[in-house]
């Protein structure tokens, strides 16, 4: 289980339920998509915290409103401003549609929609950790979200783990230090589903 600084999924849903009020006020539906730490966060029990949430936002026309409403949550909650992160769009995919995706809710309430958010999928998070893993951190944060989400995937091998790399990314090879710790990733996946 991963533990750490940063914000816990119900903080997360609170300003997702204050984003969501902000937009019904104005008649707009906007839509996140999220990646990183914090899709995680929201499909597995083993992430408890991320420091951010990394996110796409989906709803072009009224990019402006969305953004004025994560404002607006950062503001009540006391996050800082930068809590919903768009910084991720550099490394999501060319092309992605919603199969790629899974759905995490609406805000704020089902009955009541202002905010539609949703998650990459455990693959696709997959893919993106696997070529995270030239950024060296600290904690070595991505290696360990990549042999927990390798082992929810069933990829245990190099192989496979390049295969869900190409998958997802086609026109492009990993980085070369993320090529380098494929063995290791693999050997740490295959050990942790063994003694799990």
């Amino acid at each position: 289980m991963i533990r750490g600084k940063g914000f816990d999924r119900a903080k997360f849903e609170e300003a997702f339920r204050i984003m969501g009020q902000y937009l019904l006020d104005r008649h707009v539906l906007g839509e996140i998509a999220i990646y990183g730490g914090s899709a995680i966060l929201f499909q597995f029990d083993w992430r408890q915290t991320s420091e951010d949430i990394d996110a796409r936002i989906i709803s072009g026309s009224h990019h402006g409103l969305v953004t004025q409403a994560a404002d607006e949550a950062a503001k009540l909650l006391g996050l800082p401003r930068s809590w919903l992160n768009e910084t991720v769009t550099m490394y999501t995919r060319r092309g992605e549609d919603v199969s790629d995706q899974v759905f995490v809710g609406v805000y704020p309430s089902p009955e009541r929609v202002g905010l539609r958010v949703v998650a990459a999928k455990p693959s696709y998070l997959l893919a993106m950790k696997l070529s995270a893993l030239q950024r060296s951190t600290p904690d070595d944060r991505d290696f360990q979200d990549a042999t927990n989400l390798g082992i929810a995937c069933g990829a245990s091998t190099e192989e496979a783990l390049r295969d869900v790399f190409r998958q997802f990314f086609p026109d492009q090879v990993l980085p070369t230090i993320a090529e380098v710790r494929l063995r290791e990733l693999a050997q740490a996946i295959q050990s942790r589903s063994q003694s799990g």
